[in-house]
């Protein structure tokens, strides 16, 4: 069977590793699987790299990434700091040789990638199309996680993690979705129940056909090590309770740093955790870009950083007896699995996919609600029993043997995917070509085309997002020449340093002025076709008289 794997990076982040394992399962099972990306960081010849064809001049890409910037990155609320992404541009993968050959396409974690428009036309080929989710994105109106909001069931109106949405962006990236894919012939699978669950929910597959597939991974590269072996090779002590906890991003807020933080220092209220601490018994290892809060801890902390070795990685797993795992909203965490596969058992709270793998008492402790003083206690009590954390980590590997390898979770794909193709009418969407290519690199175009009700409020975007623009510009040449002027009072100012400020002064000026003309063009040339047209649709939304 020839299956194509659509993922935005291919080894680079957790969604990205996730579908990586999954091509591997099933390459590994016989089966012909290319993975197609546009962030390659791996040596794999089974990965293609996809790069936009080259375009000249200015584009409408250049003004949708200013509106990423200013009315999505900048104009976030406190509620959540967590991924917001607009769905456009989207690359055209259907004159790909790959595409038009495969049996099968399943799509992962797209963003940057695929637009409503793009995914509209590889559905159009009448090929099966699998869309394994690894977040909220694909049914919200923008957000990879809904911190708790459930307007994705309805139309995303008043987003509660945008500032200001004077447009009803979030509702109109939605209504984009709903219009292309409502009835398209698209099975979603979800790695959780919870996340099926929330899909099911969604407005936009609540009459999808969705499944439940956990997540895999190399139990033969993630094996446990002797625990005191892998200790000294940290630099720790063997009889040292080592606790663990990692993140892409620990200051990200639903990873849930400030809550183990909390849990730690209520750690130290107990007589017996001070005790330990007190003689150096203890310590917590952190790997990738933890919360830096974590060093007022009265406790030995190691930061490890990013890790990019998977051995690296299982001897850290390894000499840890606990793996703490604060996640207040996720969907099933690679470093879940990589843990319980090196036999360290997981506190974690009751969250996402988590409560599917972890069986409390078991393979480690669930804990009732998000609460850190039950974490707290957990930990307290995990540590003054190491007996009952070596019996759970045995236990974890096991479970990881039996339901998490490679081979386990590429079969259950490979039955869906035999199932949908059972089931297709034999004049849709066969093979078109009897081939399968091994090109590493290939152009593709850039789909500009929008959805309708993006377009409609694109210009006022584009407007707003140029006039931060300009703001911002005239904030960096003000600071610039207030740079330079320091620079000439400066007694033993050098020559050079004075003739660099002054090139900077020259090219924000250049830049400010470039601003100034897209802004003067946007707002006087055809670009807002009929003015009048125009007029109207701003007192239809209430739009005050300051953008006129």
């Amino acid at each position: 069977m020839k299956i194509i794997q659509l993922n935005t990076y291919d080894i680079d982040g957790g969604a990205a590793r996730a579908a990586y394992r999954l091509h591997r399962g099933l390459i590994e099972i016989g089966q012909k699987s290319r993975l197609l990306t546009t962030s390659k960081r791996s040596r794999d010849e089974t990965v293609s790299l996809l790069s936009p064809q080259p375009r000249t001049g200015e584009s409408d890409s250049d003004y949708l990434s200013l509106i990423q910037k200013h009315y999505i990155s900048a104009n976030r609320t406190p509620l959540s700091n967590t991924l917001f992404s607009l769905p456009y541009p989207g690359l055209d993968l259907t004159q790909l040789q790959d595409i038009l050959a495969a049996d099968i396409i399943n799509l992962h974690w797209i963003a940057h990638f695929q637009s409503p428009v793009t995914l509209k036309k590889l559905l159009d080929l009448g090929k099966p199309v699998v869309w394994t989710l690894h977040d909220m994105w694909a049914f919200t109106g923008g957000c990879h996680y809904a911190s708790g909001c459930n307007q994705y069931q309805e139309d995303c109106t008043n987003c509660p993690q945008l500032a200001q949405d004077h447009y009803h962006l979030a509702s109109a990236i939605l209504k984009d979705k709903l219009d292309r894919l409502t009835h398209a012939n698209l099975t979603i699978v979800t790695p959780s129940r919870w996340l099926a669950g929330l899909a099911r929910n969604s407005r936009l597959f609540q009459h999808h056909r969705v499944e439940v597939i956990p997540y895999s991974l190399e139990t033969n590269i993630f094996i446990p090590l002797g625990k005191a072996t892998a200790k000294q090779r940290l630099g720790i002590a063997p009889d040292t309770m080592t606790l663990l906890a990692g993140a892409g991003d620990g200051n990200e807020r639903r990873k849930g740093f400030s809550e183990l933080l909390q849990a730690l220092e209520i750690c130290g209220e107990d007589d017996r955790w001070r005790d330990i601490v007190k003689t150096g018994r203890v310590t917590l290892l952190c790997f990738g870009n933890p919360n830096e809060r974590l060093h007022s801890l009265d406790l030995p902390v190691v930061f490890l950083g990013r890790i990019t070795s998977d051995e690296k990685l299982r001897e850290i797993y390894s000499a840890a007896d606990l793996f703490i795992l604060p996640s207040l909203e996720d969907n099933l965490p690679n470093t879940l699995l990589e843990s319980m596969s090196c036999g360290t058992p997981v506190i974690a709270f009751p969250v996402g996919g988590i409560p599917d793998i972890v069986e409390n008492g078991v393979t480690g402790r669930i804990l009732s609600t998000i609460n850190p003083k039950e974490m707290a206690q957990a930990i307290i009590e995990c540590a003054g029993d190491q007996a009952l954390c070596w019996q759970m980590g045995k236990k974890s590997r096991q479970v990881m043997e039996s339901n998490h390898a490679l081979p386990v979770q590429a079969k259950h794909y490979l039955d869906l995917y035999r199932d949908l193709l059972e089931n297709q009418s034999v004049e849709d969407g066969r093979a078109i070509f009897d081939v399968w290519g091994d090109v590493l690199v290939a152009p593709v175009p850039v789909e500009l085309t929008r959805g309708a009700n993006f377009e409609r409020i694109f210009p006022l975007l584009v407007l707003e997002s140029l006039r931060d623009e300009l703001a911002g510009l005239r904030e960096q040449l003000a600071r610039t020449e207030g740079e330079l002027e320091i620079s000439r009072t400066v007694t033993g100012q050098t020559q050079a340093a004075l003739s660099e400020a002054r090139i900077e002064l020259e090219r924000t000026q250049k830049e400010l002025g470039r601003v100034r003309g897209r802004v003067l063009a946007m707002e006087t040339s055809k670009f807002w076709r009929f003015r009048s047209l125009w007029f109207q649709f701003k007192r239809a939304l209430g739009l005050t008289t300051e953008l006129d």
